[in-house]
């Protein structure tokens, strides 16, 4: 044991030790804490470029994608009619003035056939052969015909009215994969350049959209040098290439040469089109809040370690002090601290509650384990706090009586208050008072007695005969009530299921006639091409005619083309015909869903063709296996509205991830009077504890991304509740799923069909 002269000096070695390694804790918790924040900061911003090159991705690929879906559109064109005829470069070039005009933003058709020779579809042909020589793409494509897809030409400065363009080309075939040459457009840069400018002046960066073979499209802040300038041998586009669809990296020198920035470029490469967009913030601008929340931390840090470092000292010196005057004090307070003891002890453990409180500043100097208890704070959050600012007087004008009294009297006995506890509840307590003084200071000692427990059941005991009589009435009448309110909630609840389901019929309505208008564009848009064509040759015929000597042989000619483009007119039209067709008869059993007797394969047919749009751009397919001669009498609306539901539900789920996916729809009969219909998909399956939900309402995997959770729910009730049938669900995680029904085939009657009949 070290002796009592060795004792300041080891605790003071102790004390500076941990005042030390406080010290270097405040240190390394500040470098770790910038560090932190430095690497917060730039994630941060690398989420913020992310969100802007999406944006800017989304309006590229809207520009791009229409530019290709228009010549997709011309191309379909040519191909049609080169079933029917030989095509040379004056029929290609009068199909594509026909198909004149896009849009704002694509102004004009070009054509150049395999021998390099270059048509346009407006008066601007002579001003494109001179541009001829900035299309790089011609050369590319003449020799590569094996090239399917759009290519990205380099932009420049279109000769005949010096607007930057940036043109997209693709090579033409006929039907039978003969070439025929190359058609493309171009895209006026300044639609690009109107959004890109807008993000770089809001968000002080650069912003940019350059191909991947390193060609720049658009750059801003605005540089002309930069506009179609090669960056190909830069190391970064080659690794970029490499990388994910988007990511981030630190250059000084890209897009930016005489400046040398410091920059965080964040990209994202353009689905389907070769094409990167990049928006960037100089390294400086991006730390500039950093900076100052660094030196605030230095600044607060050093000012901790400074008043740690004069606490340490000061308490160094205090703890020297202390140690000089314990040995002489030690003895007396042995013996005070026995008497103390006994009285402190008398006062904590007693069972009655017990408070001391200073009358010179209000405060709590002492209370008992048994008022802490009964008021439910600790020792800690009582002491050196005053009443009011606890807020035990329920009424504070009590208080006010309370000190009079006690004033004058010196003691309070029994007086009636309510005390409010920790947890806000307030109690009825008796409390008792006494006046002491000590140490020179007027102190108040008092108890409160709590009586709540006590007048409770005196008020119980009074109004227990009242309340008898008031229960038996009101739980009458709360019978009546609750009779009347759940009446009310069933209709209420009948009213809102008849509503959701007419919801989403509506909902898959509107889907269904967007589909059926997009399928009937093709055929349409070839009957408008060859009404076009028949027309012109009717006026070639007329015009003949009209001369002294007509050449048979050029009318035989006439009337031979005018009969191909009758019979691709009828095709078309009998195409179109049939389309609505079914969708007529679709949409008026989903619109009216009456009861009818139909044909199941016919109606299942019909109902397919309404919806093939939903998924034939995709590369997801459907295969039926429908029995022949099965007879219904039932509602098809809703078996239309089950179908449009799976359907949604497979691509929206099934195929989330999957580029390719197969759905199955198979029927036959099971038995005499009952059908059973199987629709199922291979695609990515059902987790066991969503399996059971899946028919409750609200429940989807989607919420806030467009999924209501009312899909399956309606089909479920359709089923069970319409159709008269049962439906059962199998699914396994990776291994499709199959939802299967057994309907009858004669359905039961629904109310207001008895009332319509």
């Amino acid at each position: 044991m070290a002796a009592p002269a060795e004792r300041p000096r080891f605790a003071g070695v102790i004390f500076l030790l941990l005042a030390g390694l406080a010290i270097v804790a405040i240190i390394l918790q500040t470098w770790w804490a910038i560090s932190q924040d430095r690497n917060v900061t730039f994630k941060s911003e690398y989420e913020n470029g992310l969100v802007t090159v999406r944006l800017l991705e989304e309006h590229a690929t809207q520009t791009l994608r229409e530019a290709d879906g228009n010549l997709s559109t011309v191309i379909s064109a040519i191909q049609s009619m080169s079933r029917e005829q030989e095509l040379n470069d004056d029929i290609i070039r009068e199909l594509i003035t026909k198909a004149q005009p896009f849009n704002k933003v694509l102004k004009a058709l070009q054509y150049v056939n395999p021998s390099g020779k270059a048509f346009v579809s407006t008066i601007d042909y002579p001003a494109f052969q001179v541009d001829a020589d900035e299309r790089t793409y011609i050369p590319v494509l003449l020799k590569h015909p094996e090239i399917r897809h759009a290519v990205i030409g380099h932009p420049f400065q279109r000769f005949y009215d010096t607007e930057l363009v940036v043109p997209i080309a693709r090579n033409l075939f006929a039907d039978n994969g003969k070439h025929l040459g190359i058609i493309s457009t171009d895209i006026s840069v300044s639609y690009f350049s109107s959004v890109y400018a807008r993000v770089a002046k809001d968000s002080k960066a650069m912003v940019s959209l350059f191909t991947e073979d390193g060609t720049v499209i658009v750059r801003f802040p605005f540089d002309k040098e930069y506009v179609g300038k090669e960056v190909r041998q830069s190391p970064l586009i080659k690794d970029m290439l490499r990388q994910a669809v988007e990511g981030n990296f630190m250059d000084s020198q890209f897009l930016d040469e005489k400046n040398q920035i410091e920059r965080l470029y964040t990209y994202r490469k353009i689905a389907g089109f070769p094409i990167v967009s990049v928006f960037a913030r100089d390294s400086d601008s991006i730390l500039a809040a950093w900076r100052d929340r660094t030196r605030d931390r230095i600044v607060f840090s050093g000012a901790t370690i400074l008043l740690l470092s004069t606490l340490t000292f000061l308490l160094w010196l205090h703890i020297r002090r202390l140690h000089r005057s314990e040995d002489s004090l030690k003895k007396s307070e042995m013996s005070l601290r026995m008497s103390e003891n006994k009285f402190v002890n008398l006062f904590k453990y007693s069972p009655v509650p017990l408070a001391l409180i200073s009358l010179s500043n209000d405060r709590f100097v002492e209370i008992n384990d048994s008022l802490a208890r009964q008021a439910g704070y600790s020792l800690s959050e009582i002491l050196g706090k005053t009443p009011q600012e606890l807020q035990l007087w329920e009424d504070i004008s009590l208080r006010s009586t309370y000190l009079k009294l006690l004033n004058e009297q010196g003691f309070v006995d029994q007086f009636e208050m309510r005390f409010r506890y920790k947890d806000g509840s307030v109690a009825t307590c008796l409390l008792s008072s006494r006046l002491l003084e000590s140490d020179g200071d007027r102190m108040v000692i008092f108890t409160p007695i709590d009586i709540s427990r006590m007048r409770a059941m005196e008020n119980d005991m009074r109004q227990l005969n009242a309340e008898l009589e008031e229960r038996v009435r009101q739980r009458t009448y709360s019978l009546e009530k609750t009779n009347e309110e759940l009446g009310n909630a069933l209709d209420s609840l009948t009213t809102m299921q008849d509503e959701l389901i007419r919801s989403e019929k509506m909902a898959a309505l509107g889907s269904l006639v967007a589909g059926i208008a997009h399928e009937l564009n093709t055929p349409i848009g070839n009957s408008v091409t060859v009404a076009s064509t028949m027309q012109d040759h009717a006026a070639s015929m007329e015009s003949e005619l009209s001369t002294s000597q007509p050449r048979r042989s050029i009318l035989t000619q006439l009337t031979q083309e005018t009969i191909k483009g009758a019979n691709i007119l009828v095709r078309s039209l009998d195409r179109a015909a049939q389309l609505i067709l079914s969708f007529k008869q679709v949409a008026v059993d989903q619109s009216g869903n009456q009861r009818r007797r139909f044909d199941l394969s016919i109606t299942l047919s019909e109902i397919l063709t309404t919806l093939e749009p939903m998924y034939s751009r995709s590369k997801h397919q459907l295969h039926m296996d429908l029995a022949p001669e099965v007879t219904m009498e039932s509602y098809p609306g809703a078996l239309a509205q089950i179908l449009t539901n799976s359907i949604t539900n497979s691509l929206t789920h099934a195929f989330e991830h999957c580029e390719h996916g197969n759905m199955y729809l198979k029927t036959r009969l099971a038995g005499a009077n009952q059908v059973e219909i199987i629709f199922s998909d291979d695609g990515a399956g059902i987790s066991a504890e969503h399996l059971a939900r899946v028919f409750d309402p609200f429940f989807t995997t989607k919420l806030g991304k467009g999924g209501s959770g009312l899909g399956m729910h309606i089909v479920y009730n359709l089923v069970t509740d319409v159709l008269g049938g049962k439906i059962e669900l199998q699914s396994e995680p990776g291994q499709g799923t199959s939802l299967n029904l057994l309907l009858p085939l004669i359905a039961p009657v629904k109310q207001t069909d008895r009332f319509a009949a």
